[in-house]
């Protein structure tokens, strides 16, 4: 079934379909620019092709909710018709981690009716994100680490089988219905349910206007004491001059409080911002507003992706000062070594789960620019194995090292120690898995986490108090920390790494005459937050990393009429 459309942007759906229930996702891409002269140097082979950038989703009205929890995994039915063939780990008896819970929890049918090229397209599947403390059950508990207590899951995930795809190449936008069907189900009555679906979006979608979101009406903030951080990243250096690790990223948060409209921070973001991977997630009272350059893992058929990042130049005033700037980046010793290092890493990761002799580094140390900096990136592949999933590939590359430093368990035992509050879902990852059984995660930096109606502790050095806020938003940020890091200058660089998110946030912000700000003594309570790692001050993947926008991403007055296409997939 087919029916014209006005033209509505990724912004305009999210706002008018996500009323629809307590939980919904978009889930947005921009292009990352070779930096390259007349000639291509520093381009990448792939210069021209696809680059994350096609395409947008929305998901609207989930069918369930599978939270993971240290203690439970939680199957909360939202009203759809898929969430009764869930199966969580608790009902089976089965046993594992967060991963091989996610796997249980996901429904298992043959596919019916899905086009050709649908891999690396979301039509429907688990959507959610994964959170840091998940390295807890996966990693750490082998080796005796106690978990800090903390109010985010290890992992929550909606099962969607409703989707907006906007495709920006071809200017389509697509309703992807995918409703499982059981043998015993009246085809005509599903079917029915499924042309109704379609002409509601459609005249809900005909009716939207643009989103006008709130502002950030902000009562207070707290930021993590410097003299503790700084106390942290020494002990950190010891442990790297001992050669306990060669590097580990340590990080500190930031909250601030009031009343904020989620939408808002994520329109501001997209646009201060715009990044390969940007996405709002709404969890209930939670929301994860993020722009991250970096994926986690990519999984398409049996082809695994990951992406390390590190090493950043700022952007020249010409294209040839930015290929200066970048050839000085690339002479860099330091640079070049650390990189090297996380490459390294990511090739062992993928190693775990990929065929022997398959995993190739296919682009190393190019340099792509984004709005405000240039980054050397790579891309290490390989070919999963006969008995692996991307369930499994997420298990092997997770945590990012650029997000724990190297070599990895024992960096996160230093992290353990030394970090005095949860990540959250900092250094988590964000992303989905689909009915096709590929997989797509950006590593969780340069994000905000709301969580609304939560009581906030506000600290000085003298007391803490508590206050109920309408809002809390936390921002995280970390500092690669190596043999000859600087204390002070690791701090300011945790500061730095935070401006992303709080300019776009500060962009729609009013303040209230009574605000103060505060330094809170650090206390382990839960702070879902955003930022990356690097090395002695040289930034990497969370530093302000900005996506060129695309050029699809236009002004709702602008965009042209685009054809909407119902589809229908089903699971059988």
């Amino acid at each position: 079934m087919t029916a014209s459309l006005p033209t509505v942007t990724p912004l305009t759906a999210y706002a008018a379909l996500t009323t629809r229930s307590d939980y919904g996702f978009l889930l947005e891409s921009a292009e990352k620019t070779p930096s390259s002269d007349p000639d291509g140097a520093f381009a990448p082979d792939y210069a021209t092709a696809d680059r994350h950038a096609r395409f947008s989703f929305v998901g609207y009205d989930p069918d369930a909710v599978i939270t993971v929890s240290p203690s439970e995994v939680e199957c909360t039915t939202l009203g759809g018709r898929a969430a009764k063939y869930i199966t969580t780990s608790d009902d089976d008896n089965s046993s594992g981690d967060v991963l091989d819970h996610l796997r249980t929890a996901m429904p298992k049918f043959p596919r019916v009716g899905f086009p050709d090229d649908d891999r690396h397209r979301l039509r429907g599947g688990l959507v959610g994100f994964l959170a840091y403390e998940a390295v807890y059950d996966i990693w750490l508990n082998e080796v005796g680490i106690d978990r800090p207590d903390t109010q985010t899951p290890d992992a929550e995930f909606v099962l969607t089988t409703k989707t907006i795809s906007i495709d920006h190449t071809d200017k389509s936008v697509s309703l992807v219905l995918t409703p499982i069907v059981a043998s015993d189900d009246d085809l005509g009555s599903v079917y029915d349910e499924l042309v109704a679906e379609a002409v509601d979006v459609q005249e809900t979608l005909a009716a939207a206007t643009p989103p006008d979101p709130d502002e950030f009406i902000q009562t207070n903030s707290a930021a993590g004491s410097q003299a503790e951080y700084e106390t942290a990243v020494r002990t950190a250096k010891q442990r790297v001059l001992d050669g306990d690790i060669y590097q580990g990223v340590i990080s500190r948060v930031r909250e601030q409080y009031g009343e904020i409209d989620p939408l808002g921070l994520y329109a501001s973001l997209r646009d201060v911002n715009p990044s390969p991977y940007m996405y709002l997630l709404r969890h209930d009272e939670r929301y994860i507003v993020g722009a991250s350059p970096e994926t986690l893992v990519s999984v398409q058929d049996d082809r695994i992706v990951s992406n390390p990042i590190a090493g950043t130049c700022s952007r020249g005033s010409s294209p040839v000062e930015d290929r200066r700037l970048a050839g000085e980046m690339l002479a860099d010793a330091k640079e070049r070594s650390e990189h090297t290092m996380l490459v390294d890493l990511a090739r062992n990761d993928v190693r775990r789960v990929a065929d022997p002799g398959s995993v190739r580094v296919e682009e190393f140390m190019n340099v792509l620019k984004y709005s405000h900096v240039q980054h050397i990136e790579s891309t290490v592949t390989g070919t999963l194995t006969s008995d692996a999933d991307a369930f499994d590939a997420t298990r092997a590359t997770f945590p990012a090292g650029t997000l724990t430093g190297a070599p990895k368990i024992r960096a996160m035992e230093i992290v353990d120690e030394l970090e005095t509050t949860p990540r959250g879902v900092y250094g988590g990852g964000v992303g989905y898995y689909s009915w096709s059984g590929d997989a797509d995660f950006a590593i969780v930096i340069r994000t905000a986490t709301i969580e609304t109606d939560k009581t906030a502790l506000v600290s000085n050095q003298a007391d803490t108090t508590a206050e109920t806020a309408p809002a809390t938003v936390r921002v995280r940020a970390g500092a690669g920390i190596v043999a000859d890091s600087d204390p002070a200058s690791e701090y300011h660089e945790t500061e730095q790494k935070m401006d992303g998110v709080l300019s776009a946030l500060e962009l729609i912000t009013t303040e209230t005459t009574e605000m103060t700000q505060t330094q809170p003594t650090q206390t382990r309570i839960d702070t879902d937050t955003d930022t990356d790692t690097d090395g002695n001050n040289n930034e990497t993947e969370d530093e302000e990393t900005d996506g060129r926008t695309n050029g699809d991403m236009k002004s709702e007055s602008s965009r042209t009429e685009e054809v909407s296409r119902w589809q229908f997939q089903c699971l059988w």
